[in-house]
C-alpha cells in the first residue's frame, strides 16, 4: 500500500521541480522520483497527466505563441475590464492552467447510468474505471477548489491537491464492493452511489484544506484560536449582563456558532492559565 505521507511529499517536490524546469518533464523522470512506491500503471498514468497537463501545451513556433499570448491577455482583460490593475486574490495567471481549465470545459458529461456504470465497476475491481470517473470529476475539483483559496493558496495548486486526493480515494475503493453491498448486485443503487460520491468529496475537500492549512502556517491557526477565545469572552459577558448569570456552554453555541466541544476545550484551557 502507498505511504500516503511519502507520496504527497514526494509529489510537492516535483510540482516544485517541473514550476522551476523551463522544459516539461519528461514521464522517465517523473517516474524516477517515484521509484519505490507500489503504484500501478493507471495510478502511474494519471500522475503523469496531473504534472503534465499545464505545462503539455507545447506551441510549435512563434507565431503560435503570439496567438495564444494574445487570447490570453483577451480573457484577462475580459474579466477584470472594470478593475484592469488588480489581480483576483489567489487566482493563478499561468496561461498554460488557463488553457488547461479550457480544455476541461470541454469534457462530456456521462449520463446518470453511464456514471453509476463507472462506479460499479470501480467496486468491482476494473481499474480502467479511475481514470474515467477521475475525468468525470476534474469540473467539480475546479468548483470545490474554489472554495479553498486565499492570497497565500492559488487555484492551480489547490485543483492539483484535489484532483491527487481524488486519485488517492479512487484508488482506496477499487475492489471494495462489500464496503457498499454490491457485493453481487449488477447495479449500483442510487443510495450507494450518494454514499460513494461523498466518501470521494470528503476526501478531496481533507486534501485541499490539508493543503491549505500546510501554506498558511501555525500563525494563522493561532490567530484564529485567539479570536475565537476573543469571541467567547465577549459573548460570556454580554449574556451574563442579560441574564444575570454565567452562561452555560449551549448558550454560548447558540451566541457564537461555534461547535460546544471547542467551547469547553477553549473554557478549560483560558481556566488552566487562570490558575496558573
Amino acid at each position: 500500500m502507498v505511504d500516503k505521507t511519502a507520496f504527497m511529499e514526494t509529489l510537492h517536490s516535483v510540482q516544485e521541480i517541473a514550476k522551476a524546469s523551463p522544459v516539461p518533464l519528461t514521464k522517465e523522470e517523473i517516474r524516477d522520483y517515484f521509484q519505490g512506491m507500489d503504484l500501478s500503471e493507471e495510478q502511474q498514468e494519471m500522475i503523469y497527466q496531473f504534472l503534465l497537463t499545464p505545462q503539455e501545451e507545447v506551441l510549435e513556433n512563434e507565431d503560435d505563441k503570439e496567438a495564444a499570448n494574445t487570447q490570453a491577455e483577451a480573457k484577462s482583460c475580459k474579466r477584470t475590464r472594470s478593475k484592469p490593475d488588480v489581480k483576483p486574490a489567489g487566482q493563478s495567471q499561468n496561461p498554460h492552467f488557463q488553457m488547461y481549465l479550457s480544455e476541461i470545459s470541454s469534457v462530456a458529461v456521462l449520463t446518470k447510468e453511464q456514471q453509476t456504470a463507472l462506479y460499479h465497476k470501480l467496486l468491482s475491481g476494473e481499474k480502467t474505471a479511475i481514470e474515467e470517473i477521475s475525468h468525470q470529476w476534474l469540473k467539480k475539483i475546479i468548483e470545490i477548489a474554489g472554495e479553498f483559496v486565499t492570497p497565500r493558496v492559488f487555484l492551480e495548486d489547490i485543483v492539483q491537491e484535489g484532483n491527487i486526493a481524488l486519485l488517492l480515494g479512487l484508488g482506496q475503493l477499487l475492489g471494495k464492493a462489500s464496503e457498499y453491498g454490491a457485493d453481487n448486485a449488477k447495479v449500483l443503487e442510487d443510495a450507494q452511489q450518494k454514499r460513494l460520491e461523498k466518501r470521494l468529496e470528503s476526501l478531496v475537500r481533507e486534501g485541499m484544506d490539508n493543503y491549505r492549512q500546510e501554506l498558511e502556517g501555525e500563525a494563522d491557526s493561532e490567530n484564529t484560536i485567539l479570536a475565537k477565545v476573543s469571541l467567547i469572552h465577549e459573548a460570556r459577558k454580554a449574556l451574563a449582563e442579560e441574564n444575570g448569570t454565567d452562561p452555560t456552554v449551549q448558550e454560548l453555541c447558540e451566541y457564537t456558532r461555534i461547535p460546544p466541544e471547542e467551547i469547553v476545550d477553549i473554557l478549560d484551557l483560558h481556566e488552566k492559565a487562570r490558575k496558573e
